[in-house]
């Protein structure tokens, strides 16, 4: 057991919850999963920083950050659209004279499609945010902005809220509280010191103060520790499953539980198994996606 404990054991704890986990997971878990996320951002930030050498720039940029994830639309069109609500809000509050903030909470609503509840100004536009290797970039006359991704985003967001809607189900109202106030978990919300530390921001690779580079860090940091969680729910799912399918027939022919019988045994926490065979998996899954591989290197790339 390591006497080491993890710098955001309760952020990663809440976020675990959202996904479908107990709400004691043990502080291996916890820590595993700190671990592989912090390798997660140190390869990212080390990619990052290479691309701003490579064009002669001393600091990094949101663009770069975005391109270790460029295979994945789905995740890119929600940052996208994550900074341009961003952008609406800061152009309002700088609209009625107030001072714009950096305290902005990244949660599940702001990845999808927006609303015009989200803009308190109905005259505020969404501007497109556009990134050097979309075409639209390559010429200097921008044509009026068409929405091709809304169905993408739009299907990712009922899927989600699907998913949501399975495991609040059966809470009560307390729960469902606990549980609303979970989803906006994040590793850099007012912890922008302890996260550049722990990433190794300055030390790895630096961007410029105004960059948003801690709130895209923070959105796909939450997204990787949803991501662990719910592969591996489905591991100890399939665990779960395989050993009722081996039981013996006596298992079969028992009796199935009367008035006084003991209550079914509530799901164990995650262990660090589990989590360790659901990066695997999501490394492969991953791997097999990426368009170039280099051959006689052992790849790694984002889960």
């Amino acid at each position: 057991m390591s006497s080491r404990e993890p710098k955001f054991r309760q952020e990663i704890q809440q976020m675990m919850y959202v996904s479908g986990e107990t709400l004691d997971p043990s502080t291996e878990t916890i820590l595993l999963i700190e671990t592989l996320v912090q390798q997660q951002v140190f390869h990212m930030l080390k990619q990052s920083q290479e691309l701003a050498w490579r064009r002669g720039a001393r600091f990094f940029s949101n663009d770069d950050l975005i391109f270790q994830v460029r295979n994945d639309s789905a995740r890119v069109e929600r940052i996208r659209n994550f900074l341009a609500w961003k952008a609406v809000r800061r152009t309002t509050k700088d609209a009625d004279g107030k001072e714009a903030t950096d305290d902005f909470v990244f949660g599940e609503d702001d990845a999808g499609a927006g609303s015009s509840q989200d803009a308190p100004n109905s005259t505020a536009q969404i501007m497109p945010v556009s990134l050097p290797w979309d075409v639209e970039s390559f010429y200097e006359v921008q044509v009026p902005v068409i929405e091709h991704h809304g169905e993408l985003i739009g299907a990712a967001s009922l899927e989600k809220l699907r998913k949501n809607d399975e495991r609040t189900q059966d809470m009560t109202a307390s729960e469902y509280a606990i549980w609303s106030q979970y989803r906006h978990a994040s590793f850099t919300w007012r912890k922008a010191k302890r996260f550049r530390e722990w990433a190794g921001l300055g030390i790895i690779a630096e961007h410029k103060p105004n960059d948003d580079v801690l709130d895209i860090l923070g959105f796909i940091t939450s997204e990787m520790v949803q991501n662990l969680t719910i592969e591996a729910l489905k591991i100890q799912s399939g665990e779960i499953e395989s050993r009722e399918y081996s039981m013996d027939s006596s298992y079969e022919t028992q009796d199935a539980g009367g008035l006084f019988s003991p209550p079914p045994r509530a799901r164990n926490p995650l262990e660090t198994r589990h989590i360790r065979r659901a990066f695997q998996n999501l490394q492969s899954r991953r791997l097999r996606k990426t368009p170039f591989k280099r051959r006689g290197r052992v790849a790694y790339v984002l889960i």
